[in-house]
């Protein structure tokens, strides 16, 4: 008798592992690429305050580099590919992505300083996460804000 209830319980527990382990892999996998866009703003935030201790924030805008559907084509990572950062504002920035990424990075203008997006469809189901950055400009110094919307989509 004892044994029945013991083999339900096992059961029972068999099955919620059972449920509950795709999800925590999506959960695991989507926190992973969320801390690639986390480093890739570190770098970004380096290098605006480089810039703004030297000179100026470039004037330059830059679209989503490269383009945000591109990733997805090549099968969830897009491949380096030197040429696309060999232009305003990035060569100021001396940014680039050598390695595989799941990003893409946008450079937008402000009247005080700079915005740069990171987009990512990081799953390819078509909904786009995004990361920004704010830089704000004063004199010589520079202050940044981080913020995210739908960082583990």
């Amino acid at each position: 008798m004892w044994w029945r209830r013991i083999r339900y319980v096992l059961t029972l527990l068999s099955l919620c592992a059972i449920a509950t382990c795709p999800s925590a892999h999506r959960s695991c996998r989507a926190k992973v690429r969320a801390r690639e866009a986390a480093e890739l703003l570190d770098v970004l935030s380096a290098e605006l305050r480089r810039v703004v201790a030297s000179s100026s924030l470039p004037t330059h805008a830059a679209a989503p580099t490269p383009p945000v559907t591109r990733c997805c084509e090549q099968g969830g990572r897009c491949a380096p590919d030197a040429t696309l950062w060999q232009v305003e504002p990035w060569r100021t920035l001396r940014f680039s992505l050598d390695e595989p990424h799941r990003y893409s990075v946008e450079y937008v203008p402000t009247p005080n300083g700079a915005l740069i997006r990171l987009l990512g469809d990081v799953d390819c189901d078509g909904v786009l996460s995004r990361y920004e950055l704010r830089a704000t400009v004063a004199g010589t110094s520079v202050t940044l804000e981080r913020s995210a919307v739908l960082p583990l989509e």
